[in-house]
């Protein structure tokens, strides 16, 4: 059976518009890719903190927080980081991480389906892996990224590209660049899919669908071809953008991008976001 018009039109739709999208992500220099991460929620209201805790029990913080941050009461830029901020700003550094799975439980107590997370924030910080971090150093724990990933996978009995998982090594790779490490590998490392992803993978027009796999493959294809320009950027700079800009209309778009001071790709974005939405 032959391939159709109607597909062979269809694919070309798509690699036209994933081709504008790379080009349109290509303009965007370093330092404002860094700044957008810098905008993330978790990095505003959990930077401040980076202080209170040695290296690696700092990364193992930002892992056990990463792994719960689902199921929320309401935004997490309102309901969860904010409210972590002021639990942990009397913390106490201890030399075991016994001491920080006593401070976490009672913030979890009062979230939403508290015992499963309880239980999630228990199964990891007990675990060896959390105990083999704790004592790292940023170095040490830039090396192992891979190592980490396939590890809490295992830890947490859940596959590599669930959502929780992802975001949790999105969580471990922000905590390294607050200590200023960046020379990181988070190859292979799939984007987090929640639902402000989703809604932005389909309103760029390529009828993607809302599964996991096939937006993580997506959006994958497209950090591999921003990488030769743009080697130091990784999931965690991708995720940040679509996450911060899913819900903008035009002007809020422009808004944003000329903030960073590279209007032009604002307006190129929203000019692509539209095309693709009256199509």
């Amino acid at each position: 059976m032959g391939v159709s018009i109607k597909s062979i039109r269809k694919t070309l739709k798509k690699s036209n518009i994933k081709d504008e999208l790379i080009e349109i992500l290509k303009k965007i220099p370093l330092e404002a890719w860094q700044l957008i991460v810098n905008k993330e929620p978790e990095w505003q209201h959990l930077e401040p903190l980076r202080n209170k805790f040695p290296h690696g029990s700092f990364s193992v913080f930002m892992l056990a927080v990463g792994l719960n941050a689902y199921q929320l009461k309401g935004r997490a830029e309102i309901t969860y980081w904010p409210q972590l901020y002021e639990v942990m700003k009397n913390y106490d550094s201890e030399p075991f991480v016994k001491a920080l799975y006593e401070h976490l439980v009672e913030f979890y107590k009062t979230e939403r389906l508290s015992a499963a997370k309880i239980k999630r924030l228990s199964r990891f910080l007990s675990s060896p892996l959390a105990e083999k971090l704790w004592n790292k150093f940023p170095q040490e724990i830039s090396s192992m990224t891979t190592n980490i990933w396939y590890g809490l996978g295992n830890v947490m009995k859940q596959d590599l590209h669930k959502k929780t998982i992802c975001f949790a090594m999105k969580c471990l790779g922000i905590s390294l660049m607050m200590m200023n490490e960046y020379d990181f590998d988070f190859h292979g490392i799939p984007i987090p899919v929640d639902s402000r992803i989703t809604k932005f993978t389909n309103s760029l027009g390529i009828d993607i669908g809302e599964k996991t796999l096939p937006i993580q493959n997506f959006w994958n294809s497209i950090l591999s071809s921003l990488r030769p320009a743009l080697p130091q950027i990784n999931m965690i700079h991708l995720d940040s953008i679509i996450w911060q800009i899913a819900h903008h209309d035009t002007d809020e778009l422009i808004s944003y991008f000329n903030d960073l001071g590279i209007i032009d790709v604002g307006k190129r974005l929203s000019r692509l976001l539209q095309d693709n939405n009256s199509a």
